[in-house]
């Protein structure tokens, strides 16, 4: 008994000692066993090691939980020195019960700070678990998925700016991971995750993503003066260079460099936001959808200072919608600015292809259309009709009537192969009184149809310009195979000859008659 008496004694004076000497801070936590309700306290963590010791008194299983941010590490430990087994998830979390009077909470804080220690019934944090890794998940899927959807955009386009939205809200989603701390549930044993100063690195990273890409959507190189572009993005390439060089410096110094970097991130969103507002009243394009995003994200921010009371939900993760709705504004501003550029893209390339007398396709313009065309008739098969149409006797049209009558014979002309013809099909103007159409048939008898409705049109037709009435006739010569060929040379050569041979039927069935 006495031995027993003395284990017992032992036993208090090591409990008392560990309280004594290795206690830095304290907290007591009560729950109210009745209605289970939810107890939370704010506790000052000091940099570095410490234990905090809890009092507790519940009636049934509870969950004790706190994010994991600028945590090296933590350990809950019994009244008997039992280490308390984690739960997984993105919070730090253990699981104690009534027989949990008495615990002690092992922390290690990168930085000085406080915490909030949350006790909640286990099905209360069951609920609240799912409910936050459900809303993180939907945010990293919804972040992913505008992600490649402006991504393939720039590809397609081959404007690799627009790769500056996919790193934006890619930093974006990284650094809410870290921050909520869905990759430590993938990687539960990474503390590294934890480290705030991986934080302030994707925080620096997704500053300069975000300038980066206003500066190519609302194109701030023709928006401002020169000095005030390279300002702005001079301050985000430091905000970068920041959060990279603080990596490598120890805690004190990197906490010196986040004080800097947060002053360089104010200034630059400062000088970006005027620079939106600026563009919006210069009617840039898209720049009322870049407001309209900052605006939902100023609008979120409130709730976390202002609307507190209002949304717990919004509260707490009102910064996750405000950025996902503020991403998806972007990626339709976006989309519309590649849909801006193609137009005018196109719009260029019809100005450069078109004839300006008949507004057909020019020899360049014809030449790059047709080329496409026989590739793909060159892969599908098929038959490929290619026309060439020369005007009777149009040097002496020119001579007679003049030029001004000669341009609107070539302008009707034209409009008759527009009519005749489909939209897929390639009609131009080589020079002169010289046309062509080149058509990728499915069979033989379309292709002599195609032939046949244009030759049809211009056995002779009246013409009427400003001041007379004008007969004019053409030489339609055909070539139609279903031969792969990829000269096109070869293919206006044969058109060619056939077309001299119908203009030479022609002149000897005008000599024949009376």
């Amino acid at each position: 008994m006495a031995c027993g008496m003395s284990h017992i004694i032992l036993r208090l004076l090591y409990g008392v000692s560990l309280l004594t000497l290795a206690t830095f801070a304290s907290a007591t936590c009560l729950i109210n066993a009745e209605n289970s309700a939810p107890t939370s306290m704010v506790v000052a963590l000091k940099e570095g090691e410490q234990r905090i010791s809890l009092s507790c008194n519940v009636s049934s299983t509870h969950v004790l939980y706190f994010p994991r941010n600028y945590l090296s590490y933590n350990q809950l430990y019994d009244s008997d020195m039992r280490k308390v087994p984690k739960l997984t998830g993105a919070f730090e979390s253990y699981a104690i019960d009534s027989t949990h009077k008495l615990l002690f909470l092992d922390i290690r804080s990168q930085v000085e700070r406080p915490i909030t220690l949350n006790i909640v019934a286990l099905q209360d944090f069951q609920k609240l678990a799912s409910i936050h890794t459900f809303t993180l998940s939907l945010f990293i899927g919804f972040c992913l998925a505008l992600t490649l959807y402006v991504g393939m955009l720039g590809t397609s386009m081959r404007n690799y700016g627009f790769y500056s939205y996919s790193f934006y809200v890619l930093s974006a989603a990284i650094f809410f991971l870290l921050q909520e701390g869905l990759l430590n549930i993938a990687f539960p044993h990474i503390t590294f995750f934890s480290n705030f100063k991986l934080h302030l690195m994707f925080a620096g990273i997704t500053v300069f993503a975000a300038v980066k890409f206003l500066d190519h959507l609302l194109d701030f190189k023709a928006l401002l003066k020169v000095w005030q572009r390279k300002f702005i993005l001079g301050m985000a390439c430091s905000a970068l260079a920041l959060s990279f060089v603080q990596i490598i410096l120890s805690t004190s110094d990197a906490m010196k460099v986040n004080s800097m970097l947060s002053v360089i991130t104010l200034i630059t969103m400062t000088c970006t936001l005027s620079s939106c507002i600026y563009a919006a009243y210069r009617k840039v394009h898209c720049s009322n959808l870049v407001l309209m995003g900052i605006a939902i994200m100023v609008f979120s921010m409130l709730f976390r200072l202002v609307f507190s009371d209002v949304s717990a939900f919004m509260y707490r993760y009102g910064l996750i919608v405000g950025i996902t709705i503020e991403a998806f504004i972007f990626a339709i501003a976006t989309s519309r600015k590649v849909k801006k550029l193609d137009d005018d893209r196109l719009s260029a390339f019809k100005r450069a292809s078109t004839d300006s007398l008949c507004k057909v396709l020019n020899r360049s313009g014809w030449e790059g259309i047709a080329q496409s065309l026989l590739a793909n008739f060159n892969k599908e098969g098929g038959y490929l009709t290619l026309l060439f149409i020369d005007v009777d006797n149009f040097k002496e049209i020119n001579d007679r009537y003049g030029h001004h009558c000669g341009d609107k014979v070539l302008q009707v002309i034209a409009k008759i192969l527009l009519s005749r013809c489909r939209d897929q099909d390639a009609v131009g103007r080589l020079g002169g009184d010289e046309f062509v159409v080149l058509s990728h048939c499915y069979s033989e008898g379309q292709s002599e149809r195609l032939a046949a409705r244009i030759d049809a049109s211009l056995v002779e037709r009246d013409i009427r310009t400003d001041n007379v009435v004008i007969s004019v006739t053409a030489s339609v010569g055909a070539y139609i195979t279903n031969e792969r060929c990829k000269d096109l040379t070869t293919l206006l050569n044969k058109a060619d000859i056939q077309m001299y041979s119908v203009k030479e039927r022609h002149k000897t069935a005008q000599f024949a008659s009376p």
